[in-house]
């Protein structure tokens, strides 16, 4: 299906028979545009429509209802840090040997401009309904444009120079709902991305709660986290000294707090943790997770993640050998806390995190160091995270004499900590020195292979984009 027919005809998925807010509720059609709000019950429906594009939803290999941000966001960006293969042999996102007419390398693409068109079709349609009060227009308006911040940010760090502001390889910027007559445009700067993004979380920041009717919804610390992730990846001086002060009113001032135990939030907790402030309900019938991770094996950890968790007390409830539908394997374990001889699909193993608290510790941590600020202040936030995940020797961090040795560990826990989870391993490992990521990652061979090519069909259907340089 070429990039029009995407955009216009799959972007927006209505739930025009809701009447509340809940995510698993299979789309009854895929209109996109036309007077389709006219009261607060169908600008819900719509609202969920944009919230089914965040959670890539879809259906699995059967046709059953599923959210797939399993295998469009973690699965890919875990692939990219190295940290998973494709266990089926050769020709994974970790080789970094793709091109722009890999299939593989349109997914978050796709995934991207699908979010961002949804949330501007509803953004254009709530203009106009005078039924609605002005408090839940100016709430749901919020949430669009977070939704659309959020998938501008995965196009960016995914597509874009994003290590350079100056750079003329952005992304197309869609404020408006595609029409025939706007689909191709050309890359904006990196630098106008950012401003773009960053516009979109301030404006939505003041009108979001602070807990929104669900943990599936965007609330105002989720904004901010995503907020310091964007800082962070820009990476100026200012930036770091806002993504410390964000950081910091989120530990403080936020309503969530670390688990206890991280495994439990994975094991047990689920979206019910007291730590996770984003996260993907998936439908009650769906096992496609479980299936991908465990039953099929299709992407499991690898030598390099083996060697990354090695003494890390995690190690032994994420990485194990499983009896899988084709054998023992090695399977990311990270989601499942069933049993490993008599497998069985199980509820917990489908949710998806988009934002945990543990991220706003690690940024500060990191954020701290990038700016020269106290080694001894991340390195107690830093110790907070691994507490948390079951360490009790610290002599690791302990012994950093340095602002490069506290950051490499910072980034390294980062890594594990959001293996296979939202994008955080990839980011993080790309914010190091590029000759310290080819030190990890050797198939880095150049700086280009950082981010992805422009999709192949995009570059042919529009001659207003240029391709990435070295592709």
């Amino acid at each position: 299906m070429n990039r029009l027919n995407i955009r216009w005809f799959l972007a927006l998925a209505l739930l025009l028979g809701a009447c509340k807010k809940q995510l698993n509720v299979y789309p009854t059609t895929q209109e996109v545009d036309g007077n389709i709000i006219t009261d607060e019950k169908s600008a819900v429906a719509v609202l969920n429509g944009v919230y089914y594009r965040l959670a890539a939803g879809g259906a699995d290999y059967n046709g059953v209802p599923s959210t797939n941000w399993h295998s469009t966001v973690e699965e890919t960006s875990s692939q990219l840090s190295g940290l998973l293969s494709y266990t089926f042999g050769g020709g994974g996102l970790d080789e970094h040997k793709y091109k722009a007419t890999d299939n593989v390398v349109g997914v978050i693409w796709n995934y991207g401009y699908d979010l961002v068109n949804a949330a501007n079709g509803f953004l254009k349609n709530i203009a106009s309904p005078g039924t609605i009060s002005a408090s839940e227009k100016t709430r749901m308006i919020a949430e669009a444009k977070f939704l659309r911040a959020f998938g501008n940010t995965q196009l960016l760090l995914y597509y874009g120079q994003f290590y350079d502001t100056t750079s003329a390889y952005g992304i197309i910027l869609h404020d408006e709902f595609v029409q025939p007559d706007n689909i191709y445009l050309a890359r904006a700067t990196v630098g106008a991305g950012y401003d773009a993004i960053l516009g979109d979380i301030e404006a939505a920041i003041p009108d979001l709660p602070s807990m929104n009717s669900s943990i599936a919804y965007a609330n105002t610390w989720a904004a901010r986290l995503l907020e310091a992730r964007v800082l962070i990846n820009r990476g100026t001086a200012a930036d770091y000294a806002k993504v410390v002060s964000i950081t910091k009113d989120i530990i403080a001032n936020s309503p969530f707090s670390l688990e206890g135990n991280v495994k439990d939030l994975f094991w047990t907790n689920g979206l019910g943790s007291s730590e996770v402030m984003l996260g993907i309900q998936p439908y009650s019938t769906q096992n496609i997770k479980w299936k991908d991770y465990i039953y099929y094996d299709s992407y499991g950890p690898n030598s390099f993640m083996d060697s990354l968790f090695n003494g890390d007390p995690r190690a032994d409830w994420q990485i194990q050998t499983v009896n899988s539908g084709y054998g023992p394997n090695v399977a990311l374990t990270k989601y499942y806390p069933g049993s490993i001889n008599n497998i069985a699909a199980a509820a917990i193993t489908e949710n998806n995190y988009v934002f945990r608290l543990t991220e706003a510790y690690l940024l500060e941590a990191e954020a701290i160091v990038a700016s020269g600020g106290s080694l001894d202040d991340a390195k107690g936030l830093l110790k907070t995270v691994m507490g948390h995940a079951g360490f009790t020797d610290m002599s690791t961090v302990d012994a950093a004499a340095t602002a490069a040795e506290l950051q490499l560990l910072i980034i390294a826990e980062e890594m594990k900590s959001f293996v296979a989870e939202g994008g955080q391993d990839w980011f993080a490992l790309r914010r190091l020195p590029f000759a310290t990521v080819q030190s990890m990652l050797p198939s880095i061979k150049d700086k280009s292979l950082m981010i992805f090519p422009i999709p192949d069909a995009e570059i042919i259907s529009n001659s207003k984009i240029k391709q990435n340089p070295n592709y």
